[in-house]
């Protein structure tokens, strides 16, 4: 006989859902974190919005919802300019 017990092991699926970062331009200087918030939120859920200066914004969603912002929000005009998104990538190491 051997003296191996017999363990039960459960394993959680995992239920991290990915997420994208889109970056946003042409965006008024004027234009402040709750007003880009409020856009995205009525596309799908915004985990974050960090703006950068220049026009620039980058907002956080699920990958889901990041895909369905990108298709319906490019291009619309806010506060008159027409935004353009992209999908945002880390930067490369350059050596």
């Amino acid at each position: 006989m051997n003296n191996y017990s017999y363990v039960s092991i459960t394993m959680q699926k995992a239920t991290a859902t990915l997420t994208k970062k889109l970056l946003i331009g042409n965006l008024p200087d004027s234009t402040n974190t709750a007003a880009v918030e409020s856009l995205f939120n009525v596309v799908g859920r915004v985990l974050s919005v960090n703006m950068v200066r220049n026009g620039f914004a980058f907002v956080e969603m699920t990958s889901a919802d990041a895909d369905k912002a990108l298709v319906q929000l490019n291009g619309y005009r806010f506060d008159g300019r027409p935004m353009t998104i992209d999908e945002a990538h880390p930067r490369s190491l350059r050596t």
